[in-house]
């Protein structure tokens, strides 16, 4: 258990110290020129450890890849600031439409409740007017047609003739 606690403490220090040298060569793209600045005891790490071969293979890969770009901090430019302000404005500007739009809506929503109040009221008494003007009807003798008169059965018709005839 020891041994691999100190192999992986190794293959750390290796790869710490492959990216310090990575970082100290810029155009370096080829894995000699990175490991000849790393101290005795980590090339001989990298010559025994399959892992750290690869992955300072893998490295060089990456910085081999990345050779041509140009790093875009290190650039002035001047126009960035200007973009950045014109934004602002422009956010701020509609910004404020939209609460200068806000503004004019308790005057226009004073002016809408007032008119539908006066609509309210004027088709309220239209309404009341049109329903006391309504023509009334004669009853018919029957109110409606739940409350039917009393229909007479034969019987009532018998017993009503025997009741004139003693």
């Amino acid at each position: 258990m020891s041994d691999k606690v100190n192999e992986n403490e190794e293959c750390r220090r290796f790869r710490d110290g492959l990216e310090e040298s990575a970082a100290k060569l810029e155009g370096a793209v080829r894995i000699e020129s990175l490991l000849a600045l790393l101290p005795e005891e980590q090339r001989a790490h990298a010559a025994a450890c399959a892992e750290c071969r690869e992955a300072a293979d893998d490295l060089v890969k990456v910085k081999t890849l990345f050779h041509g770009a140009t790093s875009f901090a290190d650039e002035e430019r001047p126009w960035f600031a200007a973009r950045v302000m014109a934004a602002i404005a422009s956010r701020e500007k509609e910004l404020a439409e939209r609460v200068s739009a806000w503004a004019e809506f308790p005057r226009f929503a004073s002016r809408l409740a007032w008119v539908a109040a006066i609509l309210l009221l004027a088709g309220t008494t239209w309404f009341y007017e049109s329903v006391v003007r309504a023509p009334t009807y004669a009853p018919t003798g029957q109110e409606s047609i739940f409350e039917m008169g009393q229909q007479t059965t034969p019987d009532d018709v018998l017993v009503s003739m025997a009741g004139d005839r003693p």
